[in-house]
């Protein structure tokens, strides 16, 4: 997915030629819709063949990426205040972290993809702090991302740093489906283990009725 990625984005920053794109742009934005679209895994070299050949001629995932792409061009090339950034990279070099989050929500009883959902990460009684400006809280779904829904929780080194797993709460909501709940916990982990992700069981809504 990677090289896909990386080959769709070459493109894009071609015809964007008048766009200015630093080094560590282009990284963040390869590391933003990477971390956006559903990963593939495969256990041989015919596996990984196959892979290659199915995401690159598949119209809907090209699309899906290309989509991506631009959202990622908008949020941190367009939007990104460089003295931020440069806090927001001394604040994971010197501080513990949590893992993403990664999970999908779909309807009940066709398991089909949800477009709109609201999904909020929660701290306590408040919305969980993100580690930078790119992680939106609350996201909403979409068909781009086939119902997945994404966080990367801030680590506050106050608060969590007593805990060994930190409690977090996700909320969904959508107006034609039932609002729907659940709790997990986060470990804490350090900076060698930054790529972890832990990810969430499907989530299933429930249409209301009437709906």
């Amino acid at each position: 997915m990677q090289d896909i990625v990386i080959n769709i984005l070459d493109e894009v920053l071609k015809k964007e030629g008048d766009r200015k794109v630093s080094s560590n742009d282009r990284e963040d934005i390869i590391a933003y819709v990477l971390n956006r679209v559903p990963p593939k895994y495969v256990t041989s070299e015919r596996g990984l063949l196959y892979g290659i050949l199915d995401a690159r001629y598949q119209v809907q995932q090209q699309v899906d990426i290309l989509l991506l792409i631009y959202e990622a061009i908008n949020k941190i090339v367009t939007r990104r205040d460089p003295a931020d950034d440069h806090k927001d990279r001394l604040h994971l070099e010197k501080t513990s972290f949590l893992p993403h989050i990664v999970g999908q929500v779909l309807e009940e009883s066709s398991l089909s993809i949800i477009a709109g959902v609201e999904v909020t990460l929660m701290y306590g009684d408040a919305m969980a702090a993100m580690v930078d400006s790119d992680w939106d809280n609350p996201y909403k779904t979409n068909t781009a991302t086939k119902g997945h829904f994404h966080f990367w929780p801030k680590y506050i080194k106050g608060a969590m740093e007593k805990e060994s797993r930190v409690p977090f709460e996700i909320n969904f909501r959508h107006p034609q489906f039932v609002e729907t709940t659940i709790n997990l916990s986060l470990e804490v982990i350090k900076k060698s283990d930054f790529g972890r992700s832990q990810f969430i069981p499907t989530v299933l809504m429930k249409t209301r009725e009437g709906n």
